[in-house]
């Protein structure tokens, strides 16, 4: 009876061998597909030492344009002389605009006194 079972169980123990065995195949499928799948992916993606430097490159060309961009904008001390011309020019403007209008009233009232000498 004891060979009887020892036989049973042999059987029993072949059969969890056998199936031990599909499932460690079956893992290392898996385990490959996904060594695999590792291997794309550090191959594809970026790293963080990539982003990294990308960041610093990226970093370096917009200070660079940041600066050549300023170079070519007016500061409020800018706009402030400019202002400042502006006003003086203005103010010469007015000036000659006055002398012109007193110049030619002068000259219009000499000619209207003459005109009116000459007719009466």
């Amino acid at each position: 009876m004891n060979a009887f079972w020892d036989a049973q169980i042999m059987d029993i123990m072949e059969a969890r061998i056998v199936k031990l065995e599909l499932v460690t195949e079956k893992i290392l499928e898996r385990l490959t597909a996904v060594e695999r799948d590792v291997a794309v992916i550090r191959s594809n993606y970026a790293t963080k030492a990539d982003l990294t430097a990308l960041q610093a490159t990226l970093e370096a060309k917009l200070e660079a344009k940041l600066d050549a961009a300023s170079a070519n904008y007016a500061t409020k001390a800018d706009l402030l002389a400019l202002e400042a011309r502006l006003e003086a020019r203005l103010a010469a403007f007015e000036t000659t605009i006055i002398k012109w209008f007193v110049g030619t009233a002068v000259t219009l009232s000499g000619l209207s006194f003459a005109a009116a000498k000459l007719i009466a």
